[in-house]
C-alpha cells in the first residue's frame, strides 16, 4: 500500500483501498478455488487479517457503514482460523491415526465451510459494491432536512 504524503488521508484512502479490495478479492479466488490443499490457505488468511486491519485503521473516514464490510471479513477471518486450528491439531496429534482420520474428517468440513462463505461474500457483483463504497466521499455530514417522502406530505398538507 502505498499512500502519498502530499494527500489527505480521505484522498489516500479513496485511491488505495479500492486497489486493496481488488487484489484482496483476487487472493481469495485463487486461494478458494477448490484445487488447493487446506495449508495453502494460511497466506490467504493473513492477507484477510492485513486487509481487515487496514479497513479498521481508516474507519474513521467511513463512519459506520464500514462496520458491515469489516464484519464480513471477520466473518472469514473465523473460518480461516478454524481451517489453521486443525491444521495446528493434525500436525500435532500426527502419532495417532485414529484421532488423524478424525481431524482430517473435520478439516474437510471447515474447509468446506470457509468455501460456502468465501462464495457467498464473491456473490456476484459484491467486489464492485466494495470498490464503489472504498472508492466514495463519506466526509460530507448527511442532510438533516426532511426526507422527499416527508416533503411530499408536507406539500400535500400545504395544498388541501
Amino acid at each position: 500500500m502505498k499512500l502519498k504524503p502530499s494527500q489527505s488521508a480521505v484522498e489516500n484512502a479513496r485511491v488505495v483501498l479500492p486497489k486493496m479490495a481488488r487484489k484482496y478479492f483476487e487472493a481469495g479466488r485463487k486461494a478458494i478455488d477448490g484445487k488447493r490443499p487446506p495449508e495453502e490457505l494460511h497466506g490467504f488468511r493473513l492477507e484477510t487479517k492485513r486487509f481487515r486491519y487496514t479497513l479498521e485503521l481508516f474507519r474513521p473516514l467511513y463512519g459506520p457503514t464500514m462496520d458491515r464490510y469489516l464484519k464480513a471479513l471477520r466473518e472469514l477471518q473465523s473460518a480461516l482460523g478454524k481451517v489453521s486450528d486443525y491444521q495446528a491439531i493434525q500436525r500435532v496429534l500426527s502419532s495417532d491415526s485414529e484421532v488423524q482420520a478424525q481431524i482430517e474428517h473435520a478439516l474437510r468440513g471447515k474447509v468446506k465451510d470457509l468455501r460456502h462463505g468465501w462464495r457467498a461474500f464473491d456473490s456476484e457483483g459484491q467486489l464492485k459494491r466494495w470498490r464503489t463504497y472504498l472508492a466514495g466521499d463519506h466526509s460530507k455530514p448527511k442532510s438533516k432536512g426532511p426526507t422527499r417522502a416527508a416533503s411530499k406530505k408536507v406539500a400535500v398538507r400545504v395544498a388541501s
